[in-house]
């Protein structure tokens, strides 16, 4: 028997995979907010106050948590951080122009394929971790430049400045300040960012019936199966693992010498 083998408790397993679908469910609600905003079901002008209202709430919220823990360096990491989204605002309201006819000569086939591409990209080196709360490092700096990548082709599409500025401004929020504040809410309460995962898989979920019910269904399934299916899989592979590690030395090749 292989007393190596680490065996898995399926609630820790299930608990640990709401990170990977917490992502997923907040791709899926980026990219439904580019379809309303496309076809005008969504004006730019309410995303901006939608946006505005949920950042407040969320530093109102990082505050309270700071607070009843007292830990007062992480206040001094907030400020930090709406300093940084303050320049990048008004940095990308002065590119909006520019970044609104950066794909005229594109075509939309390539344009939609290539956001595919960087969504995937933005979900495969994601920063999973729950260690890192003060700054970008790799893998999740190449996430995050892939993600602002998508954002710029999507938001090229767009018929109005203020609509890119926006988008662009959510996008922002989205992808570079919300994964901090989900990493430190499932550092401080497992409950929480349990609840987290169930609100952005129903906002997500009930956000694309309206576009597509094929792909609402698809986040269901896929969602449930990550959450649930992965980790009874993963117990059930566990059981055939049959790797050893042992105490030996490597293995040394014994040359002859021959002489004539």
């Amino acid at each position: 028997k292989n007393a190596n083998v680490r065996m898995y408790n399926y609630s820790t397993v299930v608990m640990q995979t709401t990170v990977v679908t917490q992502h997923i469910s907040s791709i899926v609600v980026f990219i439904a907010v580019f379809i309303n905003l496309y076809r005008g079901a969504l004006t730019g002008n309410l995303l901006l106050w939608c946006s505005t209202v949920t950042t407040v709430i969320g530093i109102i919220s990082w505050d309270l948590l700071c607070l009843t823990l007292r830990t007062p360096v992480q206040r001094i990491i907030r400020l930090g951080m709406i300093k940084s989204a303050v320049l990048f605002a008004l940095l990308l309201f002065g590119l909006s122009p520019i970044l609104r006819t950066l794909t005229e000569d594109t075509s939309s086939d390539t344009i939609w394929a290539m956001t595919v591409i960087f969504f995937f990209v933005n979900l495969a080196f994601h920063d999973y971790s729950t260690g890192n709360l003060t700054n970008i490092r790799f893998p999740g700096s190449v996430s995050l430049n892939a993600a602002v990548l998508a954002s710029v082709l999507l938001a090229s599409q767009l018929d109005s400045n203020l609509s890119v500025f926006a988008f662009l401004t959510f996008a922002l929020k989205w992808f570079a300040l919300f994964p901090i504040f989900r990493r430190y809410l499932k550092r401080i309460s497992a409950a929480a960012s349990m609840v987290t995962t169930v609100v952005l898989a129903l906002v997500a979920t009930a956000m694309f019936m309206y576009i597509s019910r094929a792909i609402a269904m698809l986040h269901v399934f896929s969602t449930l199966f990550i959450t649930f299916g992965c980790p009874l899989w993963l117990i059930w592979v566990q059981r055939y693992k049959n790797e050893i590690h042992g105490p030996w030395d490597e293995a040394r090749p014994i040359v002859h010498h021959y002489y004539h």
